[in-house]
């Protein structure tokens, strides 16, 4: 336990800085982690947690936003229902940040990979957290596993754990020796502190343009393989997946527009059980014009 006037931690995602105090549960620890901002927060979520009298293994949270000026109070939540709570509110909002600020949110990872950056787009399940897990196990910055924020030529890693599946652990088995949140879902989900990889992250270069695009395209029984995307193509499959997030169709197409005038865009299609991570170092080093 913690006072309740004592942060247990402030957890930095760009526009807003998440302050927990009270109780420490340990399914909160999905909203904490280890990365620096490029840039001092203008807006807080506050969470104060408090046991529950009536049953035992409850708690009672209030959830202040300075965005809004919300003020939330629950009652009576178990620890995941909680920690939901807490990073729906701080989701919502860096959202409502990003639009004031005109950044579009791509579904997409990112990844500094030996001075290139690289958005890894595709529809849930496509295999873009174990792609970018490969790549970091190798040395490569992963700045982002799930949300890329761009704005014209200029790209940011959305920073949170790294949400993980069973699977991955099949497939880098490696992954096992970092530290991870269990998170009792149904299948289960780890959330893996980005901080305990291998590189060093360098807050410095966080915001900059991205150099190469690749769309993941699923899986068949032939060779991995690259193919450039059109243009059009390539707007349409990360506008239908940015949409998700975004209310203002013309700017999302604007920055996506922007991205793709900088940065070529490759459809990757993947052998059953490859990870993809070969086929793309091999395209990083043709790159004679990486990112600085």
């Amino acid at each position: 336990m913690t006072g309740n006037h004592v942060p247990q931690f402030r957890a930095h995602y760009l526009w807003v800085d998440a302050i927990v105090r009270g109780f420490r549960i340990p399914e909160v620890g999905v909203v904490e982690h280890r990365i620096a901002s490029p840039w001092p927060a203008d807006n807080n979520v506050e969470v104060r947690i408090q046991r529950n009298r009536a049953t035992f293994g409850r708690w009672d949270v209030t959830i202040e936003s300075t965005i809004g000026g919300s003020h939330e109070t629950l009652i009576g939540l178990d620890g995941l229902q909680l920690a939901e709570s807490v990073y729906r509110t701080v989701h919502r909002d860096v959202m409502t940040a990003a639009h004031a600020r005109q950044w579009t949110r791509l579904h997409a990872a990112l990844v500094d990979c030996n001075g290139v950056r690289v958005a890894i787009a595709g529809h849930s399940g496509a295999g873009k957290t174990t792609l970018a897990l490969a790549l970091a196990m190798r040395g490569a910055q992963l700045r982002a596993d799930e949300g890329v924020f761009i704005r014209g030529t200029e790209a940011v890693g959305l920073p949170r754990r790294v949400h993980l599946k069973a699977g991955t652990f099949d497939v880098l088995p490696e992954i096992k020796a970092h530290d991870s949140l269990y998170l009792p879902y149904a299948p289960p989900v780890w959330a893996l502190d980005p901080s305990t990889l291998p590189a060093e992250r360098n807050v410095s270069s966080a915001v900059r343009g991205i150099d190469l695009v690749l769309i993941l395209d699923g899986w068949d029984e032939g060779p991995t393989r690259l193919a450039p995307m059109p243009v059009p193509q390539a707007i349409q499959s990360l506008a239908e997946q940015s949409a998700l997030w975004s209310d203002n169709h013309g700017v999302t197409l604007r920055n996506i527009a922007a991205l793709l005038s900088n940065a070529p865009c490759y459809r990757l299609i993947r052998h059953h059980g490859d990870t993809g991570a070969d086929t793309v170092e091999e395209l990083v080093a043709s790159c004679v014009t990486p990112g600085t």
